[in-house]
């Protein structure tokens, strides 16, 4: 016998037996918590680049929490939907037949568009992400929109030469449970009814705050929740101190010949309010509070206020409620910030809603219900969103009224031309933020653009309250001087 075989000893020979006799494979237990532990479901939430699942998952459960339970948080939210949203998007088109569909669609009692159109708004910047479902009727083709919970989305399947082309998504169950999926209008069973004949629902997925080669979206508040913990933390060891200083208790001194019966006297405390009389020069109280030594930490809070209105969706202190140090200057600086980016997620927004109403639209149609039609695009919806500050369209306008009157000294200079209508009517639609395709500028071509402009201009000037206030004041000086 070797002296490896001692070693071994007789269960180790035994093992050998076993496992080569029956063709069994040794195995090593991989231990708890570790990758392929076997107690942990590891889905592909989308690309390589994407955040694991358990990540996403704790940053919806975060940042849901945050905004139930913390009143800066959502008043960040709040405020990106009431600019945003406002009293109201509305939408139409020039295609008669997609304008009434969008009517139906919006206002149909099981959609609620302009009741839902908040929540949607509220639950992108909070999540960063929308997975609504588009239920079709297959009767009269209308749909119906649900909104998937993002963190019930655990994996998304999509074309491996095209990562933006998602084909499906998987929804969480529990174990043992089947997969269940939703299909995407991309999936190639998109349009495959069921046993039954029910047509498949479609998911849709939209995201924001994404890097370039991923799917899933990050919400608004994952970079300031962490300094949002720290801000709750700090305020409440504030109030704790606080607190703290506000206790005191009281030292008597009184002669040595009557101490003992003070100590019997007053082994209980008088209640508030009491009134004792002493003799004068016999008892002595003196409060005494507690002494921190701890230096004003206001500065200190409003560098953690700082940090969390740098990371957030286009804040400011002010909108916090804190202007004491908001100039003039530092104030109109945070409100262009703030608009930028305010116009940046509408533009987003808007998209979400074209997209929605235009694939629900042409899923009706590509039932075959009705007669022939041409798909639609985005490109076909009007839509109308609120203005993002009611100072744009003062500004805005002077700007028109501005740049009207520069052009016409030009036009005496370079004359009359084509070109110089097409490089007016650009300008001037630069200069009143508003954007115009090739089409119409063709069609308002054909006529005197500067003339239109100029009449445009002057039906502003006579609804404008300015005007007519510079107007009065003109009148009553001129009436003033008659008297005089």
């Amino acid at each position: 016998m070797s002296d490896e075989d001692v070693e071994r000893g007789f269960w180790g020979k035994l093992a050998d037996r076993v496992f080569g006799r029956f063709g069994f494979a040794r195995v090593t237990a991989v231990p708890p918590g570790k990758p392929n532990d076997g107690m942990v479901n590891h889905f592909t939430t989308g690309t390589d680049l994407d955040r694991p699942w358990h990540e996403l998952r704790d940053s919806f459960s975060d940042s849901r929490e945050a905004w139930r339970k913390n009143p800066m948080v959502r008043r960040m939210v709040g405020l990106v939907t009431a600019y945003t949203v406002g009293p109201g998007i509305s939408m139409t088109s020039e295609n008669k037949k997609f304008a009434e569909f969008i009517s139906e669609f919006w206002g149909h009692s099981h959609n609620n568009m302009d009741i839902r159109v908040p929540q949607l708004s509220d639950e992108l910047c909070r999540a960063g992400e929308l997975f609504p479902i588009l239920f079709t009727n297959p009767v009269d083709g209308m749909s119906y929109v649900r909104v998937a919970p993002p963190d019930l989305i655990v994996e998304i399947e999509y074309d491996k030469n095209d990562y933006e082309k998602e084909l499906r998504y998987r929804e969480y169950t529990p174990v043992g449970q089947p997969e269940k999926w939703w299909l995407s209008p991309n999936h190639p069973d998109a349009n495959t009814p069921d046993a039954d004949g029910n047509l498949p629902p479609w998911m849709l997925h939209y995201a924001i705050n994404r890097p370039v080669g991923t799917i899933r979206g990050e919400s608004d508040l994952s970079s300031i929740l962490p300094w949002i913990k720290r801000y709750e933390g700090w305020l409440s060891d504030r109030v704790s101190l606080n607190a703290a200083m506000r206790s005191f208790y009281w030292v008597v001194y009184a002669a040595k010949h009557i101490k003992e019966g003070l100590i019997s006297k007053y082994k209980t405390p008088p209640p508030k309010g009491s009134v004792i009389v002493a003799e004068a020069g016999a008892e002595e109280w003196q409060a005494v509070t507690p002494n921190l030594n701890a230096r004003d930490a206001k500065e200190d809070g409003r560098a953690i206020r700082w940090m969390i209105v740098a990371g957030g969706p286009g804040t400011a202190l002010a909108d916090l409620g804190e202007g004491e140090e908001a100039g003039l200057s530092k104030g109109t600086d945070t409100s262009e910030q703030r608009r930028r980016f305010l116009l940046q997620r509408q533009k987003y927004f808007v998209y979400v809603l074209s997209h929605l109403i235009v694939t629900a639209y042409n899923r009706k149609n590509g039932l075959g219900l009705g007669r022939s039609y041409t798909p639609v695009t985005i490109s076909d919806v009007i839509c109308k969103p609120p203005d993002i500050s009611a100072e744009d369209n003062s500004s805005m306008s002077t700007a028109a009224r501005d740049i009207v009157t520069s052009l016409q000294s030009l036009k005496q200079i370079v004359g009359d031309t084509d070109d110089f209508r097409r490089m007016s009517l650009r300008l001037f639609t630069k200069f009143i933020g508003e954007s115009m395709t090739e089409k119409e500028f063709d069609a308002i071509l054909k006529g005197d653009p500067m003339a239109d402009a100029e009449r445009a201009m002057e039906a502003a000037a006579r609804h404008d309250p300015r005007s007519q206030e510079d107007k009065g004041d003109k009148s009553s000086d001129s009436k003033k001087e008659s008297k005089e």
